[in-house]
């Protein structure tokens, strides 16, 4: 029988996993840090998420669409630091949103055969009525959230004539290495601006 010494410690970092044993958990000192804010730090998290190192998608329109997806989903998770001006009230803009339209999108791409046309207004439906427009119950955010769907999904976003909130254009590629390099044009430090807000917002936050 193991007799552990009385000052071993064992330290374990991990990200949050639903195999992840409860009983470790039950029994450990528990120490977790916030991710740090930004959009830039945020967009990179997400498109990691759903988007990994390695990962090669047939059509390069399907990794735009997500890459497309991650800096929609960064916004309007970063858009909370100014409530009430951004959002009236805190939204939990989830995971499993961006998961759902993930799947969504992917579907929608796949869809496209000989050269069609994206079918946005089926994007904008869904991510409207049922997705993320599914947490919004306030006619005011309802209009912005709109507005972020249809100012980001269209053609000239995904073709790269109109840069992502005048920032960076959406590269003609299927490789993620070449949407991570993009995101380091990103800055660290939000400016309002990228929410399409007031510069002097943070005054009457």
């Amino acid at each position: 029988m193991l007799k552990p010494d009385p000052k071993f410690r064992l330290w374990l970092t991990s990200e949050p996993h639903m195999r992840f044993p409860s009983i470790l958990l039950q029994t450990s000192l528990k120490i977790t840090y916030e991710t740090p804010p930004g959009v830039r730090n945020n967009l990179t998290r997400t498109f990691q998420q759903i988007c990994p190192a390695g990962t090669q998608h047939a059509a390069p329109a399907q990794t735009q669409m997500l890459f497309i997806l991650s800096w929609f989903h960064a916004l309007l998770q970063e858009r909370r630091t100014y409530i009430p001006q951004g959002w009236v009230k805190y939204y939990e803009f989830s995971y499993g949103d961006l998961m759902a339209g993930e799947k969504i999108l992917d579907g929608i791409v796949a869809e496209m055969k000989g050269g069609s046309k994206m079918d946005w207004q089926k994007v904008y439906g869904i991510l409207e009525n049922a997705i993320y427009g599914g947490r919004v119950d306030n006619e005011y955010d309802m209009r912005v959230l709109s507005t972020y769907i249809r100012q980001y999904f269209n053609e000239g976003a995904l073709s790269g004539k109109n840069p992502l909130s005048g920032l960076v254009s959406v590269p003609k590629s299927n490789k993620p290495e070449d949407f991570m390099q993009v995101m380091q044009r990103v800055p660290e430090q939000d400016n309002p601006d990228i929410f399409g807000l007031p510069s002097n917002i943070d005054r009457s936050v």
